[in-house]
């Protein structure tokens, strides 16, 4: 773990969490707009129109499935909402306000174990960067945290042109690290988009389960149960 330069997060489900959760949000808004769905099967449908998108992606070939832009991930988001909430006639409106919402820092929680673990690494000479398939939002979130601020390389799937885990996005990483890949670790909690992807782009990875409740030294040696234990790795 010595040889590495920069070191590099996911966001979602790595660095930040929505809160309230999407399901909670989707239920307000669609309650607003007049639905009669109840909170328990919008979180049900918000799951599956999740899910639904990450196989439509899956099924595609490699080039449609990785390639995006801001109006992709706009497009991709609006579906979601309409599979969602299906009840409402101004579902426009509806998604509007659902997607400005995500974009506010006060929609989102840092985990506690992040800004300590950033001053850390940052006093131990290493390079941060944050790694995404988000849209530009993330700029606005990431700009509400004070941890969070100061990481300058922030690639994001809709700037550069490509999704996780394509190579072309992890070489858009490397290239604003200014590192070798073999430099770069990439931190992440999707085992296919952060862990393997890195992995086959030639860059160190470590897996983080934050629902795994057993210490690391039961795990796997590329999964950590916290960023806490990231420093553990970083010193062996």
């Amino acid at each position: 773990m010595n040889r590495y330069r920069c070191i590099a997060f996911d966001a979602v489900g790595t660095l930040i969490t929505p809160v309230p959760s999407p399901g909670d949000i989707y239920h307000q808004k669609a309650r607003h707009f007049g639905s009669q769905l109840d909170a328990v099967e919008i979180a049900r449908r918000f799951k599956q129109a999740f899910r639904n998108s990450e196989l439509a992606d899956a099924a595609a070939n490699a080039e449609v499935r990785l390639v995006t832009s801001e109006a992709r991930e706009r497009e991709r988001w609006r579906q979601i909402v309409a599979e969602v909430i299906d009840d409402i006639s101004e579902s426009a409106a509806c998604f509007d306000q659902l997607f400005a919402h995500f974009a506010r820092p006060d929609s989102w929680r840092c985990f506690d174990d992040v800004p300590e673990l950033l001053v850390e690494l940052e006093s131990r000479g290493y390079m941060l960067a944050i790694a995404s398939n988000f849209d530009r939002r993330l700029h606005d979130v990431c700009n509400g945290f004070p941890a969070l601020r100061k990481i300058g390389i922030r690639v994001i799937s809709s700037e550069v042109g490509y999704r996780k885990p394509g190579g072309k996005f992890f070489e858009e990483l490397v290239s604003q690290a200014g590192c070798d890949p073999a430099e770069v670790l990439m931190v992440g909690d999707d085992l296919l988009n952060d862990f393997e992807g890195a992995r086959r782009a030639g860059l160190g990875a470590v897996l983080i389960n934050r629902r795994r409740q057993q210490q690391a030294a039961e795990g796997s040696p590329d999964e950590i149960g916290n960023l806490s234990e990231l420093l553990v790795r970083l010193t062996r």
